[in-house]
């Protein structure tokens, strides 16, 4: 009877909660619930929060009911923070890094994506991502072009810790699950237009709704712009700029009645740009072997190391000096820019074998073309001057079958994925002492079954186990050789190979489980307890110089994270309290790293770390159109061994791009005008602790960014019919320029950095029915 009666409130509450959910839907905009929430007049007159529902296991469920760490973004939320790109979001997600970082290469959209430390800041096709990240089920295979602009999405899931069992290899430290509004029997019209500083205009629109019965049509598109805010006087440009176009649409047939849904997707995206927002800001003096020393040399005739470095050579146009530094010039006379196109199209099918049973299939296909050239050393001298044409397809084909048995006490979730890509990376480089070709040719396969079964074993105690088995396969062909050397310092003959032109294999299987304990203490609080464990696959250093005699490699990196956690929701319904406390086992921890050992940087198995920290997340509605968020991250990252060969660290060295504390706070407040409208003011803050920027590794205190904090405000108007919004913000309104990228390499000697754009004013007008 106490079970029956449990669940009999609960059915009573969610029937409840649904109810008003809908209705909220019918009043709106109606995206899909897990992006719904209380209109402002809604809000003025009840307190609570809104339902959130995710798809972190695959199948839909409620965000309190979800025993794994997460935060979830509505289109909603999206809206009230300002968030266009998909980046921001780490301002409000603890422990989360989300950059835009080059990377050896003159790339200007580069996910660099670190979860509880945990992650990947280069797009070489021999290396993978630490974080996965999937749209509408899909994953996203590289990270070039990974920081993209929002147009149609319904939802933003940021998933916590290793999620080996369910989204398999190179979830390693969690996963980014975005899921875009499907089109329905709804009709919607979407539309806005930004404008802000530095001639920022965002244009945004969307139509979605039904052709005929049982089918559904959606088409959505933006353009993206803005001048750069790196000078560049000698190309007659500035860095930093956006230039990006993008097209989404989908057709959707589902009859009404049927058990059939099939969803056929595609979408388009160009990404020009001028060339990422970077300046060199200084060079080290003591770094002799460095090519920026060397330059010096040569322009002293070999006789005086700090010739250049004098008053007197301040001007001179052969030396590598203070006259090429700064924060916001780039003194560069190389080509410099950046050039991405993405496509990428899927079908989607799903039949309800039975009402507690249904199979899906998932297949797509994505490709990505780009080319991306810069001059790194900032100067009218060939010091660093890299190129990349780089190109890349794959094709993943997934197989689920989702079900529930036993009254709902038993759920399951099993499956099969298939993933291939193959593609090139064709660098050519030219340093000072040398011009050579880097890079070379890929081919990958990989498969994967796994099973998540969960089973309620007493009322409220819920056990789930998982296990996947994965087979990597990696196959890559270097096409590197010199093309020209300066003697006497490189005698290499041209076409003399830096590695061996031939095939280097790699095939890993893999077991990676989990368990899970979850206990509704009562129906308001759940407490749980997860082992996981997850992998990023091995791979290969692409850019070796001087020559190998067989290909670097490097071994997969595992993580075994313990985490426990609660989820609680009072003073009905007014708050929402989240916690998860961590502690992960970080092994064979794969690191690019950049020493003076080789030219350029190179990855390595660096050795083990040791991660634990915990997340708090509040949410507070108590009515009269309040809305308080907060959140708390702690990631205390340590060295525990390091491997042999490993230059440039110590047990003490610090996780680049990793900052100890996150932390970020937002209220807002609908004011209800009558008949003229809502009038709602929002401000925000977040802030990071201090954090190494150096790309590659290494502890460079040139590059470290102290602990900051960040200001943002907007205040939007809605009318009384919610169909037309004016908002005008302010982001960064302290104007903090802090560090977002840095590199340093012993072999070249300065210190190159991006900063960011300072503070911006916006104004944005939009529509929606």
């Amino acid at each position: 009877m106490a079970r029956s009666h449990r669940r009999a409130r609960r059915l009573s509450a969610f029937r409840a909660g649904t109810s008003a959910f809908l209705s909220i839907a019918a009043a709106s905009l109606a995206l899909p619930a897990c992006a719904q929430e209380a209109t402002p007049a809604q809000a003025q007159a009840t307190a609570g929060l809104e339902v959130i529902t995710v798809t972190a296991r695959k199948q839909t469920e409620d965000l309190q009911s979800t025993p794994i760490s997460i935060t979830a973004f509505s289109a909603e939320r999206l809206e009230a923070q300002g968030i266009t790109q998909i980046n921001r979001i780490q301002d409000f997600t603890p422990n989360l890094t989300f950059a835009n970082v080059p990377s050896n290469s003159g790339i200007a959209s580069n996910a660099a994506v670190y979860i509880r430390g945990i992650g990947q800041s280069d797009f070489a096709p021999t290396t993978e991502p630490g974080v996965g990240i999937y749209i509408d089920g899909v994953y996203l295979g590289r990270t070039a072009g990974g920081v993209f602009d929002l147009i149609d999405v319904a939802s933003v899931e940021v998933l916590r810790g290793p999620q080996g069992t369910l989204f398999g290899r190179n979830t390693v430290g969690g996963a980014i699950n975005l899921t875009t509004i499907q089109p329905d029997e709804t009709l919607r019209v979407k539309a806005d237009a930004k404008y802000g500083t530095d001639n920022l205009v965002n244009l945004r629109a969307m139509i979605s709704g039904p052709l005929t019965e049982g089918l559904y049509a959606k088409i959505s598109g933006g353009l993206f712009s803005q001048d750069g805010y790196v000078d560049a006087p000698e190309l007659g440009t500035t860095f930093g700029n956006k230039d990006s176009k993008m097209v989404r649409g989908a057709l959707r047939f589902a009859p009404v009645g049927s058990r059939l849904d099939v969803t056929l997707a595609a979408d388009y995206t160009r990404d020009k740009s001028n060339g990422a927002p970077v300046v060199v800001t200084g060079m080290d003096p003591n770094a002799v072997d460095g090519f920026a020393v060397l330059n010096n040399l040569i322009a002293s005739g070999m006789t005086d190391p700090g010739y250049c470095l004098t008053p007197a050579q301040a001007n001179n146009t052969a030396c590598y000096n203070s006259r090429l530094f700064s924060r916001d010039t780039n003194y560069s006379t190389g080509e410099t820019f950046s050039d991405l196109e993405l496509w990428s199209a899927s079908l989607t099918v799903s039949y309800d074998l039975t009402d507690e049973i249904e199979i899906k299939s998932i297949s797509a296909w994505r490709r990505i073309n780009g080319t991306f050239a810069q001059d790194r050393d900032g100067s009218n001298l060939d010091i660093n001057y890299v190129y990349d044409d780089f190109k890349q397809k794959q094709f993943s084909q997934e197989l689920q079958l989702v079900g529930s048995a036993l009254d709902g006490r038993l759920n399951w979730v099993t499956g099969l994925y298939y993933f291939t890509e193959s593609g090139r990376d064709i660098n050519p480089i030219d340093f000072l002492v040398v011009h050579a070709q880097s890079g070379g040719y890929y081919d990958y396969e990989n498969w994967a079954g796994f099973a998540q079964l969960g089973y309620e074993v007493v009322d409220g105690l819920t056990l789930t186990g998982g296990l996947r088995y994965t087979d990597d396969k990696k196959s890559f062909l270097p096409d590197q050789y010199v093309i020209e050397g300066l003697a006497p310092f490189v005698t290499l003959p041209p076409g003399t190979r830096l590695a061996p032109y031939e095939w280097a294999d790699n095939n890993v299987q893999k077991w990676t489980p989990m368990v899970n304990a979850s206990w509704e203490a009562t129906p308001d609080l759940m407490l749980y307890a997860t082992y996981s464990q997850g992998f990023k696959g091995g791979g290969y250093t692409q850019r070796v110089f001087p020559p190998e005699e067989s290909l670097p490699s490097f071994r997969p990196e595992t993580v075994d994270s313990y985490e426990a956690g609660f989820k609680l929701m009072a003073l009905n319904n007014m708050l929402r309290l989240n916690g998860s406390a961590y502690y992960a086992d970080y092994n064979d921890m794969q690191l690019l790293v950049a020493d003076a050992t080789r030219v350029g940087p190179f990855f390595t198995n660096a050795g083990k770390a040791r991660i634990q920290g915990f997340e708090l997340e509040t949410n507070f509605a108590p009515g009269n159109g309040i809305r308080l968020n907060a959140a708390l991250g702690l990631t205390d990252a340590d060295y525990k061994e390091l491997n042999e060969g490993v230059q440039g660290l110590t047990l003490d060295s610090k996780f680049v791009f990793v900052s100890k504390w996150t932390a970020s706070a937002s209220g807002e407040k609908d004011f209800d005008l009558g008949t003229s409208g809502t009038l709602t003011p929002h401000v925000d803050w977040s802030y990071r602790s201090g954090f190494f920027t150096n790309a590659n590794g290494i502890n460079t205190p040139e590059l470290y960014q102290p602990g900051y904090s960040l200001f943002n405000a907007n205040l939007r108007w809605r009318d009384a019919d919610e169909h037309l919004s004016l908002t005008l913000g302010i982001d960064n309104i302290g104007d903090k320029k802090f560090r977002i990228f840095g590199d340093y390499q012993p072999s070249f000697g300065f210190f190159m950095q991006g900063f960011d754009r300072g503070r911006q004013y916006y104004a944005k007008l939009g529509y929606a029915f």
